[in-house]
C-alpha cells in the first residue's frame, strides 16, 4: 500500500492511502509540532513489523471511521485489535521522546507496559531494543525530510502488509 503524507499550510496536513487494488482512504492529520502522528505509526509498524497494526487494517479495505481524529481502534470495528492497540502504545511511547528532543526514555519498556495494560493487551515480547533503535533513526530521519518538505508537497511511502 502506498501512502501518501502531504504538507498543508494551516492546522492540518493530509494522508491518503492507496492500496495494491486501487481503492484508497483518505484523512487528515492534525499538526503537532512534530511527524504527524499517523507518520509515526508507519514508522513504527513498518519497522517492528506490525501487519495489523493501524496501516495493516486500512491495506485490507477498512476504511476510516465517520468521526473525527483522533480515533481509538476499536472504531474500526474488527474483531482483533491487539496488534493495532500495541502499535498505538508503542506511537505514545516515541511520540514522547520526540517532544523531548528525541531524548530515549530509559523507562521505555515501563511506559509501554503501561500504556498496554490501559488498553488491556499484552506488551510484545518479540521487539528488540535494537528494533526501538531502528525506530528511533528512521523517525528522526523521517522528521528532517518532514520538516524540510515545502507546502503542498508530498512525502511517499510504502507499507508491506
Amino acid at each position: 500500500m502506498k501512502i501518501q503524507f502531504t504538507k498543508h499550510g494551516g492546522k492540518q496536513d493530509w494522508m491518503e492511502c492507496i492500496r495494491d487494488n486501487g481503492t484508497s482512504t483518505r484523512c487528515p492529520m492534525p499538526k503537532q509540532g512534530i511527524l504527524p502522528h499517523d507518520f509515526v505509526h508507519y514508522v513504527v509498524e513498518d519497522t517492528l513489523k506490525l501487519k495489523r497494526g493501524f496501516y495493516g487494517i486500512l491495506s485490507i479495505g477498512v476504511g476510516f471511521p465517520n468521526s473525527a481524529p483522533p480515533w481509538d481502534a476499536a472504531d474500526f470495528q474488527l474483531n482483533d485489535l491487539s496488534e493495532a492497540l500495541q502499535a498505538e502504545s508503542f506511537v505514545e511511547c516515541f511520540q514522547a521522546e520526540m517532544w523531548n528532543g528525541f531524548e530515549s526514555s530509559e523507562n521505555f519498556w515501563e511506559i509501554l507496559q503501561i500504556a498496554c495494560s490501559q488498553r488491556s493487551v499484552p506488551t510484545p515480547d518479540h521487539i528488540t531494543s535494537d528494533n526501538l533503535q531502528q525506530v528511533r533513526s528512521r523517525l528522526r530521519a523521517y522528521t528532517e525530510q518532514w520538516n524540510a518538505l515545502p507546502i503542498g508537497e508530498t512525502l511517499t511511502v510504502v507499507f508491506n502488509s
